[in-house]
């Protein structure tokens, strides 16, 4: 039995280039999927935030509709029950009520963990790329070594990192994320404060990605493993918890 550190977005909106509060929040499917894999394994899992503030579920990943256009065509139809999952154990869990501040995170406790995952969510992009304390603990992650499993829009913590030189400390990496494709057919098509990929990719990533939208794509680099959308979220566990296994 390992410690694993969950980072999450505080955001509950997503600013968008008209002006408008777009409500956002955490993705249910990439916390739900992997937070459950973590524990049958055995693990004590924490969870923080910026700010120690409570996380927000998206509602689109609560509405049963939504969580059907995320779905590769084709794939079982199992929505309305996953969702209601997904509400049971998000209601369930203490510690999404009182998450721990990425701020008090030390180098030497974060060493104490095994590993580390950073869930998605468009409100990923609100507050993630922006926090230094996320900033700061992302980077000892790396420092650390230790593995580091990201999902979706959770690749935004990635984009303020810097080296003692100054240069993006995962340029050449291999990873995906939320693909420019799928951003195209969302509401918030042509809207966004910036599109993930292209982010990625200006920042050297080698970016990779499905065939199809909303496939399950997952990517391992190193001790980076990167998830593209949410049905890649469990995929995502299986790689992550295998990668916990063999560093025990």
């Amino acid at each position: 039995m390992a410690d694993v550190l969950i980072l999450m977005t505080k955001a509950k909106t997503l600013g968008l280039l008209d002006g408008r509060q777009h409500a956002s929040g955490f993705w249910a499917e990439e916390f739900v999927v992997p937070y459950e894999r973590l524990v049958a394994e055995g693990h004590n899992v924490d969870i923080a935030t910026v700010g120690g503030e409570a996380p927000t579920p998206d509602e689109g990943s609560l509405t049963p509709y939504v969580v059907g256009l995320t779905r590769p065509q084709g794939s079982p139809d199992h929505d309305e029950e996953n969702v209601e999952h997904y509400k049971q154990v998000i209601g369930s869990l203490p510690a999404l009520k009182a998450p721990a501040d990425v701020a008090g995170i030390t180098r030497e406790r974060l060493a104490g963990y095994a590993g580390v995952y950073i869930s998605g969510g468009h409100g990923a992009m609100e507050d993630m790329p922006h926090s230094s304390d996320l900033a700061r603990v992302v980077r000892w992650i790396l420092e650390l070594g230790l593995p580091l499993a990201v999902v979706c829009h959770g690749q935004s913590a990635l984009l303020p990192l810097r080296d003692s030189s100054g240069r993006w400390p995962l340029e050449g990496y291999r990873m995906t994320a939320f693909s420019h494709d799928e951003e195209m057919v969302t509401d918030m098509a042509g809207q966004l404060p910036f599109v993930l990929q292209m982010e990625l990719e200006r920042l050297g990533a080698r970016y990779e990605k499905a065939e199809a939208i909303w496939d399950s794509h997952v990517v391992e680099d190193r001790n980076l493993i990167t998830g593209q959308n949410p049905y890649s979220s469990s995929a995502l566990a299986d790689a992550f918890a295998k990668r916990l296994a063999t560093a025990q």
